[in-house]
């Protein structure tokens, strides 16, 4: 299964993970948690299986510090 074009392209990549973002805001969810259940999100959103790609976690970590910069993540 090829990479999803969204994780390679940063504008595709960060409008999605806003979209994701604030849905888990709306819930009050800490930022940590966010990362965590945005990486199961984006695998429903892309019909795509993260688990196998190592590299979507630390993508998601590196979104989070800089959309919330100062933030304990």
């Amino acid at each position: 299964m090829s990479r999803p074009e969204e994780l390679n392209d940063p504008k595709k990549f960060d409008e999605l993970m806003e979209n994701i973002n604030t849905k888990l805001a709306i819930g009050a969810v800490p930022l940590r948690e966010r990362a965590l259940m945005s990486q199961a999100l984006l695998s429903d959103e892309l019909d795509y299986d993260v688990a196998d790609d190592d590299s979507v976690y630390p993508q998601v970590i590196e979104w989070y510090r800089k959309r919330f910069p100062g933030e304990n993540i």
